[in-house]
């Protein structure tokens, strides 16, 4: 079993916006401290925070729908279940078209922060931040630990997806005892006063008195 089409896309889109909003910040911090002239600092970077949200979305979309199917896995047959298979080409293609996406993404980001401040961006070398040699080098190194970072990840927590699905099982177990019957009805099963049956009233009546003398 491999991961499936739409949960790579979406990891994949998650690495990738990650990973530039991480090289964008990191361009413009060397760039102060190995360029002469930073095209960063001109610039307001609202898209940062556009990127970042966007990546907040898609990884909450991820844990949402890895959730939904531990609770599957966990309400079917496990031994049916067929356990993941990986191979290394995966993971090397994953790592390639995240770097491919955060290196299109990078200068795209800062083409946008050029159009919303009213000074557009001309040069490729000014959307690297002044240097594409720096700029490049870092996106691609922040693209390539960031993609291997959330594929070993997600490779972890399918490897181990039958001890998650066990711990749901096992809260929702427990959440449904719980549930079963609440404290209110509980005290008030405690509180209410035991009636006797009119069955048991009449055996415990008592009968006339007996004449000790004739």
């Amino acid at each position: 079993m491999r991961i499936g089409a739409r949960t790579l896309v979406s990891l994949w889109l998650c690495a990738a916006v990650t990973a530039a909003v991480i090289a964008h910040v990191a361009i413009d911090v060397l760039g102060d401290f190995a360029l002469t002239a930073d095209s960063y600092d001109n610039l307001r970077h609202g898209s940062r925070e556009l990127a970042s949200f966007v990546a907040f979305i898609l990884a909450v979309t991820l844990a949402l729908r890895g959730l939904r199917a531990c609770c599957e896995i966990a309400a079917a047959n496990r031994t049916r279940i067929l356990l993941p298979a990986h191979r290394l080409r995966d993971g090397i293609g994953f790592v390639l078209a995240a770097i491919a996406a955060a290196v299109v993404l990078v200068p795209a980001m800062e083409w946008l922060d050029g159009r919303l401040d009213g000074t557009p961006v001309l040069s490729l070398s000014a959307e690297f931040g002044g240097s594409l040699s720096l700029g490049l080098g870092t996106t691609i190194l922040c693209a390539a630990i960031v993609a291997f970072a959330a594929y070993a990840i997600a490779r972890w927590l399918i490897s181990h997806r039958d001890s998650i699905a066990t711990i749901i099982e096992t809260l929702l177990r427990r959440f449904n005892a719980n549930a079963s019957a609440s404290g209110y009805e509980r005290a008030r099963r405690i509180a209410a006063p035991r009636r006797r049956t009119v069955h048991a009233l009449r055996l415990s009546k008592r009968g006339p008195p007996v004449a000790i003398f004739a």
